[in-house]
């Protein structure tokens, strides 16, 4: 059955005049007959009957005027929903980020971004540096978020939003809380680590390359930045985390800041998308909030 010969029906049936519905679809009278026509061989029913300089609907033709009306309704729907989408209203925006932008970047913009747009069912997954990046290559993501830079990988484009400050951080009463200190001497001390994949780890682990020494000795592993951080405010050892996810608890003195003389680190942080494909509208939305709300470096 010829859907849009159905619409035509409808727009026949509605007006009640093969003119109007000639006008209204912004197509010939002749093509409205031959539509109707068409219809009435293909169902082998008579579908209208002449009544003056009007039609009137015979019974069978009322009953597919009430399917028609229907497919109508659907059609203003599907294009009602689709505009919504295609304009970033509505859909669905599912967001990969390290622990560093879901818990200190990422929330302030979504406030922003769900006010204007309430109908879109946002997601975020809170995953390590690696498993972000291949949640969006294997498209179970939008977009993905990460501190401390992430790597280059083939087939994904980075832009950077902003750089903050990287930080060792102790427990208050440590001995070396609000000191300064050399590098070397530092690393004698029990570490917090991250675990494998994650991007303070792999910038921990850089940095003792750069600087010549042996890995620190590990006092426990972590999967996750608050774990660090208690932990290391519990006194287990040293956290090496972002100024922006320790700064409220060194402020409120539950930990405090060591300087190590020459290290001075910038901790990036990047939006990546997948390369040479538009995200979805609803992802392309979100991103503008967040370039009008950050400082965009690059």
């Amino acid at each position: 059955m010829n859907l849009y010969g159905l619409i035509v029906f409808h727009h026949v049936a509605a007006s009640g005049s093969v003119t109007r519905a000639a006008e209204i679809l912004r197509i010939s009278q002749p093509a409205v007959t031959a539509h109707v026509r068409n219809m009435a061989a293909e169902l082998g029913l008579t579908l209208l009957a002449p009544k003056g300089r009007g039609i009137l609907l015979t019974e069978a033709g009322a009953r597919v005027a009430k399917h028609a009306a229907k497919l109508f309704a659907l059609q203003n729907e599907i294009s009602r929903d689709l505009e919504l989408y295609r304009s970033g209203e509505a859909g669905e925006l599912r967001i990969a980020a390290t622990s560093l932008p879901a818990n200190f970047l990422l929330p302030e913009q979504l406030v922003s971004f769900r006010a204007a747009c309430p109908a879109v069912h946002v997601s975020m997954q809170t995953l390590n540096a690696s498993d972000a990046l291949g949640a969006l290559q294997h498209y179970k993501a939008d977009i993905a978020v990460i501190g401390g830079g992430g790597e280059s990988r083939p087939g994904l484009e980075r832009k950077l939003l902003q750089e903050d400050e990287l930080w060792f951080v102790v427990a208050a009463n440590h001995r070396y809380a609000g000191k300064r200190l050399a590098f070397a001497a530092l690393m004698k001390e029990p570490f917090i680590m991250r675990e494998p994949g994650s991007a303070a780890r792999e910038r921990l682990l850089s940095l003792c390359r750069v600087q010549g020494m042996s890995l620190p000795r590990e006092a426990l592993q972590v999967s996750g930045v608050h774990e660090s951080l208690h932990a290391a405010a519990a006194g287990l050892g040293v956290s090496f985390v972002s100024s922006l996810e320790a700064s409220r608890a060194v402020s409120r003195g539950e930990l405090a800041r060591v300087e190590v003389e020459g290290v001075e680190l910038r901790n990036p942080i990047v939006l990546y998308t997948r390369e040479g494909e538009a995200p979805p509208p609803a992802a392309q939305h979100f991103i503008q909030v967040i370039l009008k709300q950050v400082e965009v470096l690059v």
